[in-house]
């Protein structure tokens, strides 16, 4: 699982058919890099293009791998020091080129059908070299961006008719499955 990474994308995302830039929550920031850790994936990076909303998320990654935060919670420190807060997809992909020596595969996520899109078991086949799965916060990310991306994984749809996940849920089920056996 180290050559599985997770990018939560903040632009381009949807609001009610409106391509926005979304805000860093604290809960998505925390819970997230507990799956990174837990699965003991590569690195988890929050893709934000503003400076500001950037250094509440540094500001929160802080207080709890260097600040007073360390020391009262040693198993949240443990989950946050795997998150790395970046203002581009781009910058995403160079760390991972840095770490790895390789040039990430991105792969988008969507509730929306896609074309390119593969299965986990494909996924996994592809695990011998870096993937970026990338998962948009808001309505999810934007058509032509998920068009510019390598390929798509398969939506979660278990056929209820309702398919709208927190991202966090989403994160977790992705993951567990990329893990699980064949």
């Amino acid at each position: 699982m180290k050559n599985i990474f997770v990018g939560l994308i903040h632009n381009p995302v949807l609001r009610n058919g409106s391509v926005i830039t979304s805000s860093i929550t604290n809960m998505d920031l925390h819970d997230i890099a507990r799956v990174t850790a837990t699965y003991g994936l590569g690195g988890y990076f929050v893709i934000h293009p503003d400076p500001q909303m950037r250094a509440i998320a540094e500001s929160l990654k802080s207080h709890w791998t260097k600040g007073s935060g360390k020391d009262y919670n040693p198993d949240r420190f443990r989950a946050l020091e795997c998150m790395q807060i970046v203002p581009s997809l781009d910058d995403a992909k160079a760390e991972i080129e840095k770490r790895t020596g390789q040039k990430p595969a991105v792969a988008g996520t969507t509730a929306r059908k896609k074309e390119k899109t593969v299965s986990i078991p494909e996924l996994k086949k592809l695990a011998d070299k870096p993937v970026l799965i990338l998962f948009g916060t808001a309505g999810g990310m934007a058509d032509n961006f998920l068009d510019s991306l390598d390929f798509m994984l398969e939506p979660i749809d278990i056929r209820t008719g309702y398919n709208h996940l927190s991202v966090r849920s989403a994160v977790s089920i992705f993951i567990d499955r990329i893990a699980g056996r064949d």
